[in-house]
């Protein structure tokens, strides 16, 4: 009878897979119990579908029913008792003979009663074999279940990395193939925006055109009429004072009647056409300068030209003299050679202003002027409410709206390109083409006064 209880008692403790007490126990639907660990271990190696190592049931389920953890007591055989007698032994302390039965938290050291009171471990912590038996077992346990949670976790990445990498060329692939179709529609899209762009550019034009040839002939017509109207007053001149008056006062209503007719000048203005994707194709070539304020050069000359050309424009005022305007300018510390470059200046605070790039020898000298070679400059000079912009080399007008922020200068020194562009508008002001460059450049800028 007491063979039959131990055998009974010793399977219900015993994993069916590990074959040795159970640890951490658990039971799964078909009602066997196994260790934790060595489920876990087995399902997750498995083919299969979960199933019990005993009866062969699938189990649905990782998540198990747990019972109370079972110690490793099972009733005494004779083989047993002899171990236990033999390990009892082991524990007698050599120095005070007393039997080890306190754990040292410490060191986890085996002591006696008397060795726990000794000056090297009077203060650590003890605990009573057992207790500490079963302290350690549960701290295991934890330790168990915490490694198999980050298993868990790692084999779900590990999964995951296997999927995307398994899939991986195939969407790269696909994403080439989805991108390739855009550039497509982008290049499509923007020669449609650059025929819109230049058709219109050759509308206002005709229309412009259209309105000058009419200012034109009316100018023309008015010339005649003027130069008419001063033969008949040169005649009168010449006559007796009796009609005098007469005539006088039919002469004084006709050219009150030509002043109200005067026609005005035309003032062509075109549009400023946004070019898609300009300001951040230029962003990516940009610097940042800084202005080299040692340089002091005096630049009369240009001053000067830029007086009399500010007063050229002025075709109201006849008294302008050309030190209408008083101009300061400053050099760019960064020396360019070669490459891509692309900066911006704040002109808002200002009417007049000149900048651009010049040869780096004029740096040093003081004869520049607005004919000079080696300049790629923007004007922009204010005659009364109206604003002009001119580039040099030679000096052209150009008809668009002036910048009133940001105007942003680009440099591409082996294709001998030089542009000015308006930041806010994102769109192209003036660009000098097909340039040779063989001597370094220098940013320039020129203020005048408000």
């Amino acid at each position: 009878m007491a063979s039959a209880i131990t055998q009974c008692s010793t399977s219900e403790l015993t994993c069916s897979i590990c074959t040795d007490y159970l640890t951490d126990p658990v039971t799964i639907c078909c009602g066997h119990r196994f260790c934790n660990p060595c489920l876990c271990l087995l399902w997750e190696d498995a083919l299969t579908p979960n199933c019990c190592p005993v009866c062969k049931e699938i189990s649905q389920q990782m998540y198990f029913k747990r019972i109370i953890f079972a110690e490793k007591q099972a009733i005494p055989t004779g083989e047993s008792v002899s171990c236990q007698l033999s390990s009892s032994a082991m524990l007698i302390c050599g120095r005070h003979q007393e039997i080890k039965n306190l754990i040292c938290e410490t060191d986890r050291s085996l002591l006696c009663f008397l060795c726990s009171q000794s000056p090297r471990h009077a203060n650590h912590k003890h605990f009573m074999t057992k207790e500490a038996d079963e302290y350690y077992r549960n701290k295991l346990l934890i330790q168990m279940k915490s490694i198999w949670k980050k298993k868990q976790k790692n084999q779900r990445n590990l999964n995951r990395e296997t999927n995307i990498i398994r899939t991986w060329k195939v969407f790269i692939h696909l994403r080439s193939m989805m991108i390739s179709a855009e550039y497509p529609k982008v290049c499509q899209y923007l020669r449609e925006e650059e025929q819109k762009h230049l058709e219109g550019l050759a509308r206002e034009g005709r229309i412009v055109f259209e309105q000058l040839k009419i200012s034109q002939t009316r100018m023309a017509k008015m010339s005649v009429l003027l130069r008419g109207m001063f033969e008949k007053l040169k005649e009168m001149s010449c006559k007796a004072d009796v009609n005098l008056p007469q005539d006088l006062g039919d002469i004084m209503k006709r050219n009150e009647f030509l002043r109200l007719a005067m026609p005005q000048p035309v003032n062509p203005q075109l549009s400023a056409w946004t070019i898609t994707g300009m300001s951040e194709r230029l962003n990516f070539f940009r610097v940042y300068i800084t202005m080299d304020h040692k340089i002091c050069s005096n630049h009369k000359l240009l001053f000067e030209d830029l007086r009399h050309l500010q007063c050229s424009l002025d075709d109201t005022d006849m008294s302008c003299t050309p030190t209408s305007t008083q101009y300061t300018s400053s050099w760019g510390a960064q020396i360019l050679t070669s490459g891509k470059h692309y900066w911006e200046v704040d002109v808002k605070d200002s009417c007049n202003w000149v900048i651009g790039l010049c040869r780096e020898a004029w740096t040093k000298r003081n004869d520049m002027r607005l004919d000079s070679e080696g300049i790629f400059l923007l004007l922009c000079l204010k005659v009364d409410d109206h604003f002009s912009l001119l580039s040099t080399s030679p000096l052209l007008p150009h008809y668009i709206p002036r910048p009133q922020g940001w105007l942003g200068v680009f440099l591409d020194y082996e294709c001998g390109i030089v542009s000015f562009v308006n930041v806010a508008q994102s769109s192209l002001i003036c660009s000098f083409l097909s340039c040779i460059f063989y001597f370094p450049l220098r940013p320039f800028i020129c203020h005048g006064s408000k």
